[in-house]
């Protein structure tokens, strides 16, 4: 079972008459709060016990172990990042790089809203850049912006562009914006979650591979599969290279892969490379995260979030205070790389985006909204605001607001 949000897992061995086996415990999501003990073979499996079972939970270090092996990635393999962005990230001082692409007529993505002038200079600028910071203050539309600077930077034929966030959540709501635009999106998940529902399951891999009309032997053994419930031996062994094959089928005709930044680490990523990477929320993520999708071939890196907001969550004081606690984004804008801002909120009564404007983006913030709004609205926009900023300390005159 393989979680990206560092929490302890549930795996070991399990022990019943005499009978040990390691397995993973999956959540099913049809029976409510159960779970299930998968196991790795059913072979002398006491299926007949039903009692008197001991499972030692065993932490699992996947996303640890794929964070450190990018950070020694990155140290140690020339071919994992271009030069450039190998010298910028390490703070090194490096000429600037203009990428020559032909530029699109008109920047708004089909599909998706309009773009605003702060919107089409972020697009602009970032197709031209090997390395580029979007700031986007709340409501400003940062996931439309994304979207459509990974619809424009597909269309330039230079092979997948991998998408990536720190959380599940945040990597559906882009790769649904992504498909609105009619790229080709695959959605990759841990295997452990493919049980668990969300808005774009359609677009998960595992699905797409189950819809392939172009491998009828794989999905009659997928059919036997989920209604025996086991194949044998041989069966099991043609099914699962026949779902290597069309995994690796499917991702290399990808237009845009989507899964999470730990979720790059996985083997079915691991002989790809992309020129194009997009992370959103990079802000939100540690900077040893980051460094997961950036090491697969990265030429043109974007980091998309706001430093100003809520940053990576850190449990241990320890490795916050040694600096684990500082995203990526956020190292790059203290070493001098200006961010893209995007500048126009639709979210905020006027006279609650003033405070943000004023005190954290230099009054650069314009409103997309009118006062026309009612007194709940106004109410819950200043519990959201709250929640936003409530561990970024700021001084005005001799006061500090929390």
């Amino acid at each position: 079972m393989e979680c990206h949000s560092g929490e302890p897992e549930a795996s070991g061995p399990i022990e019943g008459s005499g009978f040990e086996q390691e397995a993973d415990l999956t959540q099913r999501p049809d029976y409510g709060d159960e779970i299930a003990i998968e196991l790795r073979s059913s072979v002398g499996a006491p299926v007949e016990v039903t009692h008197n079972f001991q499972v030692d939970f065993v932490w699992k270090s996947t996303s640890f172990d794929r964070m450190q092996s990018a950070l020694k990635t990155f140290a140690v393999d020339e071919t994992s990042v271009s030069g450039y962005i190998y010298h910028k990230l390490l703070g090194h001082e490096v000429e600037d790089v203009v990428i020559k692409c032909q530029l699109p007529k008109r920047f708004t993505a089909q599909g998706l809203p309009d773009l605003n002038h702060s919107q089409v200079y972020a697009v602009k600028t970032v197709l031209q850049r090997p390395l580029s910071l979007i700031q986007g203050p709340p409501g400003t539309g940062k996931t439309v912006t994304s979207a459509t600077i990974v619809y424009h930077l597909a269309r330039q034929g230079n092979g997948p562009v991998l998408v990536c966030a720190p959380s599940n959540i945040a990597v559906d709501q882009l790769t649904e914006k992504i498909h609105q635009t009619g790229l080709k999106v695959v959605r990759l998940c841990a295997k452990s979650r493919e049980a668990i529902d969300s808005p774009v399951s359609f677009l998960a891999l595992h699905n797409q591979i189950r819809n392939m009309d172009s491998m009828p032997e794989l999905q009659k053994l997928q059919q036997l599969k989920d209604e025996t419930g086991e194949l044998s031996s041989a069966d099991e062994k043609r099914y699962r290279a026949l779902k290597r094959t069309a995994e690796r089928e499917l991702l290399m005709n990808a237009d845009v892969i989507c899964c999470t930044c730990v979720g790059a680490g996985d083997p079915r990523l691991a002989k790809m490379q992309f020129r194009s990477i997009l992370i959103d929320e990079s802000t939100q993520a540690t900077e040893p995260e980051c460094m997961v999708p950036v090491v697969l071939g990265a030429k043109q890196l974007i980091l998309v979030g706001d430093h100003c907001q809520l940053g990576p969550v850190v449990m241990c004081k320890k490795a916050a205070k040694a600096g684990l606690s500082q995203s990526l984004f956020e190292r790059l804008v203290v070493l001098g790389i200006r961010p893209i801002r995007l500048q126009v909120q639709y979210r905020m009564h006027p006279a609650l985006s003033a405070f943000p404007s004023n005190i954290f983006y230099e009054g650069s913030l314009q409103n997309g909204v009118t006062a026309g709004v009612t007194v709940e609205m106004l109410g819950e926009a200043c519990m959201s605001l709250a929640k936003l900023y409530q561990d970024r300390p700021c001084l005005v005159g001799t006061r500090e607001f929390l």
